[in-house]
């Protein structure tokens, strides 16, 4: 599979979020921050962290999803570690069960090589729309 098979969404393009590497169920995304990820106390906006997990997450379940099904997701846990002090993030996130419905998968977000967010999310394998 190529970065062309599992294109960003339009979400994650707004955000500046990229696809580093994707592969049997593990996937890597990185974010260059910029100032309108921060909130008003100058800090990266704890909703830039969990989009950054959702994307990371979603893109490794794409990797493993049965052909021509979608994904959702249903739940997302964060646990917020320590504020991110650098200029970008990167996501690794791994799927870490895959039954006939739900994937379930690990995400650590890292700033500067330093834990700063864990999370768990689960999706939900759907069929595709027709149309």
């Amino acid at each position: 599979m190529t970065d062309n098979e599992i294109p960003m969404s339009p979400y994650g393009d707004f955000l500046g979020i990229k696809i580093i590497e994707f592969t049997g169920g593990k996937a890597v995304c990185h974010l260059e921050l910029k100032d309108h990820h921060m909130n008003n106390g100058g800090r990266v906006h704890g909703g830039v962290l969990t989009s950054l997990a959702d994307t990371a997450a979603g893109v490794a379940v794409r990797s493993v999803r049965p052909e021509g099904k979608l994904s959702a997701t249903t739940d997302l846990s964060i646990s917020f570690i320590r504020p991110p002090m650098g200029t970008s993030l990167q996501a690794h996130a791994e799927v870490i069960h895959a039954g006939k419905r739900l994937f379930r998968t690990e995400i650590a977000i890292y700033c500067d090589e330093k834990l700063i967010a864990k999370t768990n999310a689960t999706f939900m394998i759907v069929d595709a729309s027709p149309g």
